[in-house]
């Protein structure tokens, strides 16, 4: 598996992708928006303009971007009242205490035609500044930036930085059931830069194959490509299954310091018993190399249960349970190895006019020990109250 993932070149992994795709029916990637009660999601995706080689196939095509734009503002008062003014280190979103800060502002344009698609969008705000701050220079402040041509009737090839294919939770706020990220959510790629293959096989299924450069890594470090797969399948309207799956190096450290592949698996469901509820379950499980070199695995798991009830046309409550069980520290290190926590919120959402909500939400971690700091102690409990204002161009 070390040889495969370092030697074999990502284009000729996506060609050994291809055969298997060959009937299938691309899309775009795929949503994770989960509200309910809000108006219309901004669109995640920009357009390009074709190249000449492209030009013959796209003649009858008009070629007219559509913009969008969103801007989330938010307010966080963490009542363990840390002096660097941060959440804990695990927390990537709506991260800053006791301040009025921009956690995701984006502005994009997309194409999506017969023959060709594409997205590029530029973002700011602590979100970025957090979560990329491994990444060089102006990769901060791209959101997505990709291409995309239909190879064959219905199948399509995708290429660049792409909002990534795991997980229930992305990180726009404003298209989440929830304020804020489980920590799960915020522990596992936001983002991925690569090529797919996206296969629909009607409005049921749906399958994408991917090579990327890594875990959440735009600008590689190393020779060492990961691979993932996407599977949804909705058996009706009111339900979606999904499976993700991530293998190959997670750290995106250079080749000298040796390879520890990590294998990934994320799961979930949603549920619409009626319109004013609204049921989501997500699971990850994780396995990675031991640094020791004296072979076997850590492995961390996480897991999730969102509940959402539309109290009227414009408000709704959000509940959330969720625990993250990382012991050997391999993705939230702490002073006793790693997380062992557990967590719940409780949220109200209101939307005044089209295009605007409002959030509120208190949400509380506790760990098996004394991992989050106040003031000169540590403590097995963190509590947070998080405001925020929405707005979609």
């Amino acid at each position: 598996m070390h040889f495969f993932i370092r030697h074999l070149p990502a284009a000729a992994l996506v060609a050994s992708l291809l055969p298997g795709l060959a009937h299938a029916q691309a899309v775009p990637p795929a949503p994770t928006s989960t509200t309910t009660t809000a108006p219309a999601d901004a669109p995640t995706t920009v357009g390009a303009a074709p190249t000449a080689a492209a030009a013959a196939d796209t003649t009858n095509e008009t070629l007219k971007p559509e913009f969008f734009g969103y801007v989330g503002v938010y307010y966080g008062y963490d009542f363990n009242n840390p002096a660097s003014l941060t959440r804990p280190g695990f927390i990537y979103s709506e991260n800053l205490h006791n301040q009025i800060a921009v956690n995701l502002a984006l502005l994009g344009a997309r194409y999506t035609g017969k023959r060709i698609r594409g997205t590029f969008a530029i973002q700011t705000g602590t979100y970025p500044d957090a979560n990329y701050a491994a990444e060089p220079g102006v990769f901060k402040n791209i959101y997505e930036a990709w291409a995309g041509a239909r190879l064959a009737n219905n199948l399509w090839l995708d290429a660049g930085i792409f909002v990534s294919h795991i997980g229930l939770e992305g990180p726009n706020s404003r298209d989440n059931l929830t304020l804020t990220r489980s920590i799960m959510a915020d522990n596992s790629p936001y983002y991925e830069a690569g090529a797919k293959l996206t296969y629909d096989k009607g409005k049921k299924w749906l399958f994408s194959a991917l090579v990327i450069n890594g875990w959440q890594v735009i600008r590689d470090r190393n020779q060492n490509e990961a691979v993932g797969t996407q599977v949804q399948f909705r058996p009706n309207a009111k339900v979606l299954l999904n499976s993700s799956t991530f293998i190959g190096e997670g750290r995106n450290v250079p080749d000298s310091v040796g390879i520890r592949l990590r294998y990934f698996h994320n799961f979930y469901v949603t549920y619409d018993p009626s319109k004013k509820w609204k049921i989501a379950a997500a699971f990850d499980a994780g396995w990675q190399e031991k640094l020791d070199g004296r072979g076997g695995y850590d492995n961390w798991q996480g897991g999730s249960l969102i509940v959402r009830r539309r109290l009227w046309e414009r408000a709704g409550l959000v509940g959330r349970a969720e625990f993250y069980h990382d012991p050997s520290g391999v993705i939230a290190p702490t002073r006793f190895g790693g997380l062992r926590t557990t967590g719940y919120s409780l949220g109200f959402d209101y939307l005044p006019v089209p295009r605007i909500i409002l959030r509120a939400e208190v949400k509380e971690f506790v760990d098996k020990n004394q991992v989050y700091q106040k003031e000169k102690s540590f403590v097995r409990t963190n509590g947070v109250a998080t405001l925020m204002m929405g707005l979609t161009l």
